[in-house]
C-alpha cells in the first residue's frame, strides 16, 4: 500500500483534508495559526458551548469513572439527563451515547437479525449511512425528500416486513428540511413502518412544532446543546434492546462526569430559555434579507435554519471568494465534491453573531464576487 500516493491522489482531486490548530475561541471569534477570524463554522447554535459550570461541580463530580456504562460507569448524572430529555421532548425514555455518530450506529444495530428493510434518504448524514452498512441491513436509498417515490417503493414489500424509514430532520450541508409531516402521514398507509429521525441540526432550536409519531429520535448533543455526546429518544423497550445489543453502547467508555455536568446544565438552560432559539430564527431571517438585497434574488434555502449556503458554478470562483474572505478575517465552511455536487460556502449562524457581523460578511462577499467581473 503506497500511502504517499494515496494522499497525492486525494490532493490532485482537491479532496485532501488537514487539521488546523485552534489556539483560542471567544464568542464569535476564533484564533487559528496566529490569526483571529469571525467564525461562521461553529455548530454551537445557541452559544451554550462556551459556558463554564466548574464552580458548581463537587469533588466527586470531578472524578472519572473510567468504565463502560454496563460495568461501573453509569453515573447518576446519566439518569438525570435521560429523564430530562425524555420528559421535555415527550418520549418514553432516552439513552445518552458518547457521540451522535454512535447514536446512529447503535440504532441500526438494534434491527439486526430481523426481517427489516431500511429506507434511507439520499442526502442522509454519513453516520446513518455507516450505521446501515455496518449492521448489514437491506437498504433502499430513496430520492432526497421524495415522499411519493418512497411510498411507491415501500408498498412493494410485504405487509409483515418491518420497514424502517430514516432521515435527517435538517440536512447538514445546506440546511434543507425533511418533510416530517408527510413521513408521519405515510405511517398510516404503510403497515409496520418505523420512523427514525436524526435531529442533530435542529435539536433544541424549535424548528419543528412537535415530534409526535416519530418512533426514534437521534441527535448529537454538541450542537444546539453545546456539550459532548449523543442521545437516542425512544420507547423503554427499545432502550433495553439497545443496552443489550448495540456495540457502541456496550463497548464504549462512559463520558467523564465533568462532561456530564456540562451536558446537564446546558440542557437545563436550553429547556428553560426557548427565547434563545427565537433570537436565532430572527438572525436567520436577517441573513435571508441581506442575501436578497446583495445578490438580487431571494435566498433559495430554508428560511429558519441556522445553516446557510452560497452556491458557486465553478471551483475557480469559489476558491477565489473563499480566500478573499479569509484575507478579510472571515471563516466559513468550504464544501466541494464529493461532499456536495456543486461547490458551496456554508455559513453557520449562532447567538454570538449580530446584524453587523452579517452585514460585514455580505459586504465582503459582494466585494469578492465583483472582482471577477
Amino acid at each position: 500500500m503506497d500511502l504517499q500516493r494515496k494522499l497525492e491522489t486525494l490532493q490532485a482531486k482537491g479532496q485532501l483534508r488537514q487539521l488546523r490548530e485552534v489556539e483560542a475561541v471567544d464568542g464569535k471569534r476564533i484564533t487559528m495559526e496566529g490569526r483571529q477570524f469571525l467564525n461562521f463554522t461553529s455548530n454551537d447554535y445557541l452559544g451554550l458551548g462556551q459556558m463554564a459550570h466548574a464552580e458548581g461541580i463537587s469533588e466527586q463530580g470531578r472524578k472519572h469513572l473510567a468504565s463502560s456504562r454496563l460495568v461501573s460507569g453509569n453515573s447518576a448524572l446519566y439518569t438525570k439527563i435521560e429523564r430530562l430529555l425524555s420528559t421535555h421532548f415527550h418520549f418514553e425514555d432516552a439513552l445518552v451515547t458518547t457521540s451522535g455518530y454512535d447514536a446512529n450506529l447503535a440504532v441500526m444495530q438494534a434491527f439486526q437479525g430481523e426481517a427489516v428493510v431500511v429506507f434511507s434518504d439520499a442526502a442522509n448524514h454519513a453516520s446513518i449511512i455507516d450505521g446501515i452498512r455496518l449492521s448489514r441491513l437491506k437498504k433502499i436509498i430513496y430520492p432526497h425528500n421524495d415522499v411519493a417515490a418512497l411510498e411507491k417503493v415501500m408498498l412493494q414489500y410485504p405487509e409483515t416486513m418491518t420497514k424502517v424509514v430514516v432521515t435527517d430532520s435538517v440536512f447538514s450541508t445546506d440546511g434543507d428540511f425533511a418533510n416530517l409531516d408527510a413521513l408521519v402521514q405515510l405511517k398510516a398507509k404503510v403497515p409496520n413502518m418505523w420512523l427514525v429521525v436524526d435531529d442533530a441540526h435542529a435539536f433544541g432550536l424549535h424548528l419543528h412544532t412537535h415530534y409526535s409519531n416519530i418512533d426514534i429520535l437521534t441527535t448529537s448533543l454538541s450542537k444546539g446543546v453545546g456539550a459532548h455526546g449523543g442521545a437516542i429518544l425512544c420507547s423503554s423497550l427499545f432502550k433495553q434492546v439497545l443496552i443489550n445489543v448495540a456495540r457502541p453502547v456496550i463497548y464504549s467508555n462512559a463520558l467523564p462526569q465533568l462532561q456530564l455536568v456540562q451536558l446537564y446544565e446546558n440542557l437545563k438552560i436550553m429547556v428553560a430559555q426557548p427565547e434563545k432559539a427565537h433570537v436565532l430564527h430572527q438572525l436567520s431571517a436577517t441573513f435571508n434579507q441581506l442575501y436578497e438585497r446583495n445578490f438580487g434574488v431571494p435566498y433559495d434555502g430554508p428560511s429558519t435554519t441556522p445553516i446557510k449556503w452560497i452556491a458557486f458554478d465553478g471551483a475557480h470562483e469559489i476558491e477565489r471568494v473563499y480566500q478573499a474572505l479569509l484575507a478579510q478575517g472571515i471563516w466559513v465552511s468550504y464544501f466541494r465534491y464529493p461532499t456536495v455536487t456543486r461547490p458551496i460556502l456554508r455559513v453557520s449562524l449562532s447567538l454570538f453573531h449580530d446584524v453587523h457581523d452579517l452585514e460585514y460578511l455580505f459586504e465582503q462577499l459582494s466585494c469578492a464576487r465583483r472582482k471577477e467581473v
